[in-house]
């Protein structure tokens, strides 16, 4: 019998080949990690995470998908009260004209991103601290965000612990403002003038900018019944049907907005969504009950599926939120905005209203109801903005499927 140590090479050799496939078995098998963050500002935020969400999905075998929401999975009350108190700052942009102006005149006349940097290293440091954590806890290689403060605490993450993390920051907005952190890897805008705005106002580098198509979240893009489905769905008759809402919160001029419209002669269903705004859907709970025969007032409380009620309308009435005008217009509604908040809501009448020609502009009250009654009694124009619509803005051509392919080409390179 020949002697053990003859095998020996031949065991070494054997041993080294398999922990070779085991190592690059565990190299195959541990997929880039990448750290998906919601954070509520208004719902527009929300629902633009979502949409990317559902178009990274397809690419789940390459890719580890993690979500999380931010400001509240660590239950930490500072980072409670933070999100909170950005909350309550959306409600009051959209509530007092005066207020929002003054709050952007600060943030583009006295340092713009430098004082935004200031701000969260100074008075919001230990929010902006505990946000830094949490991101870090997931150990990701890749941070989506959609939120300014979201996308400074992960640039700061990258500077100090994580040099190897990629950054990728969609801006939900059809402007870009002064407080966006131009340190993000990627910065990906869903028209040409935001495009060239980060690029010229906000002293972004042009390799940084990536633009996409609008997003549309999965239910959006799957719901294609006919309005007349959607009608009978929600118990709605055959009635010229006007839709107001004014975001997540009611602070805008959704009530006075509401009530003028009260005083038309007109067959009318009115659905008044109150979103999370309890005092108002209680007053029209209460005002439901004595309005004229000729009027349908239905007041609803924050809705998930509003773009179901969207398509149920003839004309929605609203503040220029973003997201809720795109939502409504890729259900082929028109809108009459009745007011804009600040910068990024004016940038939104422009692009959808003034350039599109995808409805109107009505920012006087006394003006409201002369102008819904021209629309009732000219179906001819509402015809008009539809098919600006479905000209300019189709959900199938999803710029979220586009911002998933950025993702994986980011990955690929190693941005």
């Amino acid at each position: 019998m020949k002697n053990p140590a003859f095998f020996l090479p031949v065991i070494i050799e054997i041993i080294d080949s398999f922990c070779f496939l085991c190592i690059k078995e565990k190299l195959i098998m541990e997929k880039p990690r990448v750290l998906l963050t919601y954070i509520e500002s208004g719902m527009g935020h929300i629902m633009s995470m979502r949409a990317i969400e559902d178009g990274l999905k397809k690419y789940s075998d390459k890719i580890d998908i993690i979500t999380t929401d931010i400001m509240k999975d660590e239950h930490d009350e500072t980072a409670i009260k933070f999100e909170k108190f950005l909350i309550n700052q959306t409600k009051m942009t959209n509530k007092s004209k005066l207020y929002s102006n003054t709050v952007f005149f600060l943030m583009t006349y006295f340092g713009r991103q430098h004082l935004m940097r200031i701000l969260h290293k100074s008075v919001f440091k230990k929010a902006s601290d505990i946000t830094i954590k949490a991101m870090q806890k997931f150990n990701p290689d890749v941070i989506i965000s959609n939120h300014y403060f979201v996308t400074f605490c992960a640039v700061e993450l990258k500077k100090r612990y994580m040099p190897n993390l990629t950054v990728i920051t969609y801006n939900p907005d059809n402007n870009v403002h002064v407080w966006w952190d131009n340190r993000s890897d990627l910065f990906i805008n869903n028209n040409d003038e935001a495009c060239n705005e980060s690029i010229k106002k906000r002293d972004f580098n042009f390799s940084q900018i990536k633009k996409v198509y609008f997003t549309a979240r999965k239910e959006i893009v799957e719901a294609n019944k006919t309005k007349e489905e959607y009608r009978k769905m929600y118990g709605l008759d055959d009635r010229f049907t006007i839709i107001i809402a004014d975001g997540a919160y009611a602070s805008g001029r959704a009530k006075s907005m509401c009530k003028i419209l009260l005083r038309t002669n007109k067959k009318v269903n009115i659905l008044m969504v109150a979103g999370k705004n309890e005092k108002v859907y209680n007053y029209f709970k209460k005002k439901a009950k004595k309005v004229k025969s000729n009027i349908n007032l239905i007041p609803l409380r924050f809705q998930e599926k509003i773009y179901e009620l969207y398509a149920a309308s003839d004309i929605f009435i609203s503040k220029a939120g973003p997201n809720a005008l795109l939502d409504c217009f890729f259900m082929g509604t028109p809108v009459i905005v009745d007011y804009y908040a600040h910068p990024i809501e004016k940038a939104t009448t422009k692009l959808f209203i003034d350039e599109f020609g995808c409805g109107l502009h009505v920012y006087h009250r006394h003006e409201m109801l002369r102008q819904v009654e021209h629309l009732i009694d000219h179906p001819e124009i509402l015809a008009e903005y539809r098919k600006n619509i479905s000209k300019k803005l189709d959900k199938n051509n999803n710029g979220s499927n586009q911002i998933a392919k950025i993702i994986m080409n980011a990955i690929k390179k190693g941005v």
